[in-house]
């Protein structure tokens, strides 16, 4: 278990990844600020974050979202959301294993009623708020409204 105490994470933007369709905000967030330097490389999270969304949108789903690697400090978690509907987000929270041959894979967490842990939910709050003033205040999902969304991005200590 974690401790009672909070301690700022170190948040870091990675270019966006594409994914069955999607296109994702990426980003990195590391309990250790050591490991900062740690970056995944964009086919790294492709191919981990299509583990999730294997098929292409759905009715309702928006071809955009935004996925966390967050280092934590008991483990290393994917969490991955699409926006649906005008204002929904639908969300998944992946926790890293041991794979074959010694490669990482992600799979659900035991806890899967889990959402999210106070770190992570600083960055699903900037999230909402690019959402809303990028996309909702403009009343529309065209082109210029994601590339709006798409281009607002957070970086710094959560």
């Amino acid at each position: 278990m974690n401790p009672l105490t909070y301690t700022p994470r170190l948040v870091r933007a990675l270019p966006p990844v594409h994914v069955n369709g999607r296109t994702l905000k990426a980003y990195a967030m590391f309990a250790d600020p050591e490991r900062a330097g740690e970056l995944p490389k964009p086919e790294w999270l492709e191919r981990h974050a299509a583990t999730v969304l294997s098929e292409p949108p759905g009715e309702g789903d928006h071809p955009a979202g935004f996925l966390i690697l967050h280092h934590g400090a008991e483990g290393t978690y994917l969490l991955v959301s699409q926006w649906y509907d005008a204002d929904m987000l639908k969300h998944w929270v992946r926790g890293s294993v041991p794979g074959a041959g010694g490669d990482v894979v992600f799979a659900p967490l035991a806890q899967r009623d889990l959402i999210a842990c106070v770190w992570e939910l600083e960055v699903v709050k900037f999230e909402r708020d690019a959402w809303v003033n990028t996309v909702l205040a403009r009343g529309s999902v065209d082109r210029a409204a994601l590339d709006a969304y798409l281009d607002t991005t957070f970086s710094g200590w959560v």
